[in-house]
């Protein structure tokens, strides 16, 4: 199937996102950008159906398609479902967004008339991205999250997609180390802003004047997080430089300000052993 190219000339592309457990909540996100996509995949990775949460998006057309997998597949699967049926209808881009992230209409104007400017000026470039947050420069980027990404579903498909193993936790930084040894680029756009909460992160004072950002995931999220780092380190290391940085304040983190101190500790320790036996995928 081919994808006619709009009256204006804008790239038409597809859009995915992935659900968990949604809400009303997650329902006004797409409402945010729905308008801008020519279709939206809605992987579900919730162990129930969800579908009636979208009757309102699909009543009367079917711009929206809902993929339910009935469990939790991972982040990198249900990504790699949206952007499978996006190549099999003929889109050369997809908009990859997660379920908590969403843009102002103003905002995401200027991410596509921004994006249709820089994609002719440099074709390298596989991966836009808007600012998620105020550290992130203006120009290319070694690694980005994937909330709001437009993504080069050329550039996907040369990389073998997002790596199904890794579950969640670095499956968006996995993804970029690959673009960039294929000599693709990542590029983001500083005056473009998404909505994107990152976790339950709070920043502590500590050894003033520093202050220590630490994350509040739950145990298992450790437990990925852990052995995805180790394992990613492995994989890219003149990517990683700075992986065992993030290792120890992870763990300062833990052991200064989280709850849960020992369980979060047995499950990063966990993960470390699990990435030592080259144990994969879902945690078991």
């Amino acid at each position: 199937m081919s994808i006619e190219q709009n009256n204006d000339k804008s790239t038409p592309f597809a859009g995915v996102v992935v659900w968990y457990n949604p809400t009303e909540k997650e329902v006004e996100n797409i409402k945010s950008y729905l308008g801008f996509v020519k279709k939206l995949y809605v992987v579900d990775n919730s162990a129930g159906n969800n579908l009636s949460l979208l009757s309102e998006l699909t009543r009367d057309d079917d711009k929206v398609e809902y993929i339910p997998n009935l469990d939790n597949l991972g982040i990198a699967t249900a990504l790699n479902k949206g952007c499978e049926r996006a190549l099999e209808q003929g889109y050369n881009w997809i908009l990859t967004m997660d379920q908590d992230s969403s843009f102002d209409r103003a905002e995401m104007t200027k991410f596509i008339d921004a994006f249709e400017t820089k994609k002719l000026e440099d074709p390298t470039i596989a991966v836009f991205t808007p600012l998620t947050n105020e550290y992130q420069p203006e120009g290319y980027a070694s690694r980005v999250i994937t909330s709001g990404n437009l993504l080069s579903l050329t550039a996907y498909k040369q990389i073998g997609g997002f790596d199904d193993t890794l579950f969640i936790d670095e499956v968006d930084h996995d993804l970029c180390y690959k673009l960039t040894q294929r000599n693709y680029t990542i590029y983001t756009f500083s005056n473009v802003h998404m909505e994107h909460k990152i976790g339950d992160g709070k920043s502590h004072p500590f050894l003033y004047p520093r202050r220590l950002y630490v994350m509040h995931h739950g145990a298992i999220r450790k437990y990925y997080i852990i052995r995805n780092r180790f394992l990613i380190r492995d994989r890219f290391p003149s990517f990683t430089h700075d992986y065992a940085k993030f290792n120890f304040i992870l763990l300062l983190g833990v052991i200064f300000f989280e709850k849960q101190k020992l369980l979060k500790l047995r499950y990063m320790l966990r993960g470390y052993c699990d990435y030592k036996k080259n144990r994969l995928g879902r945690m078991r």
